[in-house]
């Protein structure tokens, strides 16, 4: 029996990104449904888009509501659909021709698996070029102890099993700048993680950073899950919350610095690159 696989996309002024995110996945192996979610763009996204032969279903919300609330206004639809798996979509990133299969393949292989991840390459806005890849851990129990300390898959990669939505529920929208690290940690409880080694996603990183203000809501808000999944007796439980404490008293700049050597040490894959986007790096 053929799979049902939804794409979820929130779209707020993504006028400039959002049709090659879509093209993304619609060129992809897998057949696919699309949902965009115009968080009430200023040029809505049916403007942007147009129909791609009734592959793309757009809903428009009258008001801004932010990524969370118009995700699980998303959710509702496709879960209402019976879909077997919806895979999150950035308006701004683009997925190769493969990610869906693949990942679909995985937690066809795997029932326990409630949700998987893949590698990721980050390229500049402005340039184009590939400024690094991020692997991150594979295997389930890796991506336990990971989640302990940050989300331990790359949330823009991320494919769900429906089922596992339906079972523990969608984003919690008082989690505004870490929803997608509390919704994990939530279907952790109850399922397994993973991530499938291979670059499946291209990461659009912004030229303009990341404000002070909401760095420090993403930590207050990391946080606060780690303390509502907080594990007494697993020392990571400990080491994690002490990690986004001292995280609190450390520039932003000198925090990927830090990130980078640290994870290229543990052999979790930062590579420094400077090909252009089409760079493809070997699977």
């Amino acid at each position: 029996m053929a799979r049902k696989v939804a794409v979820l996309i929130a779209a707020h002024d993504a006028e400039a990104t959002l049709r090659l995110a879509v093209e993304s996945v619609l060129a992809g192996s897998m057949p696919c449904r699309v949902f965009v979610v115009d968080d009430a763009s200023r040029i809505p996204v049916s403007q942007v888009l147009g129909t791609y032969g009734g592959r793309v279903e757009i809903i428009r919300l009258d008001q801004n509501r932010g990524p969370a609330a118009a995700r699980n206004v998303g959710l509702a639809r496709i879960l209402a659909q019976g879909f077997d798996y919806v895979a999150i979509q950035d308006a701004d990133d683009m997925s190769y021709a493969d990610r869906l299969a693949a990942q679909v393949e995985a937690l066809e292989a795997a029932p326990e698996l409630g949700a998987v991840g893949s590698w990721t390459r980050h390229f500049d806005e402005r340039t184009g070029a590939t400024t690094l890849y991020r692997k991150r851990p594979t295997d389930p129990a890796a991506v336990s102890r990971m989640m302990f300390f940050n989300i331990g898959l790359s949330h823009a990669s991320t494919m769900f099993r429906a089922d596992a939505l339906r079972a523990v529920g969608v984003y919690d929208e008082t989690y505004a700048a870490a929803e997608d690290y509390e919704l994990l940690r939530r279907i952790g409880t109850r399922y397994a993680l993973g991530n499938v080694p291979q670059f499946l996603v291209a990461y659009r990183v912004s030229s303009q950073g990341q404000s002070l203000g909401r760095r420090r809501r993403q930590l207050f808000d990391r946080l606060r899950v780690q303390l509502k999944y907080f594990a007494p007796l697993a020392w990571r439980a400990y080491a994690g919350v002490l990690q986004t404490l001292i995280a609190f008293a450390i520039p932003t700049g000198l925090i990927g610095a830090l990130k980078r050597r640290w994870l290229a040490l543990r052999g979790h894959g930062y590579t420094l690159d400077g090909q252009r986007l089409t760079a493809h790096p070997a699977k």
